[in-house]
């Protein structure tokens, strides 16, 4: 039976933690322990968010309460999510009929996090999200490819206005 002496690692974890606790790192969607007035999960269970038109609409905000108020919508909101959807398509792949093969679906949502009661923003800005489906011949599975790549992507951007959202609210602004 071998025994090994405690090398480096433990020293650079205890270094490391050290580090982080003297940069001011904290959890983003941390619950307890901060010294917020109000964690970042209950300030997010606080936003009413809007319909979004359309069908890729509908799949964003269901995405977005998925991730945002996953207990539900708030009796009384703290904030408004306003989002606007747009979406485009461009062939990537186009063969020597001029026929294309591959496309790229983009999403594109301005938002804008709004005080209920005054409607003025705390926050807004843009996110893309991208997602590609190849065409085949038959139409029907041209159909579903697409509508799994515009829900991909409404993914993404779900995600991606949590994160942003996340951030403001931590910021403390």
């Amino acid at each position: 039976m071998s025994t090994r002496a405690a090398g480096p690692l433990p020293l650079t974890a205890v270094l490391v933690a050290g580090w982080l606790t003297a940069c001011g790192f904290h959890p983003l969607y941390a619950t307890e322990g901060t010294d917020r007035a109000a964690p970042v999960a209950a300030q997010l269970a606080g936003v009413r968010i809007l319909a979004v038109d359309g069908r890729v609409g509908q799949a964003l905000r269901n995405d977005l309460l998925d991730r945002i108020t996953p207990l539900g919508e708030p009796a009384a909101p703290d904030y408004t999510l306003f989002v606007d959807l747009k979406e485009s398509k461009e062939g990537l792949a186009i063969q020597r009929d001029a026929t294309v093969t591959r496309f790229n679906l983009t999403l594109t949502a301005n938002y804008a996090l709004l005080h209920p009661v005054t409607r003025v923003a705390r926050t807004s800005g843009t996110v893309r999200a991208t997602a590609s489906y190849n065409v085949v011949q038959s139409e029907f599975a041209n159909v579903i490819a697409e509508r799994d790549a515009e829900d991909r992507a409404a993914r993404v951007l779900a995600d991606e206005l949590r994160t942003r959202l996340a951030v403001e609210f931590a910021a403390g602004r």
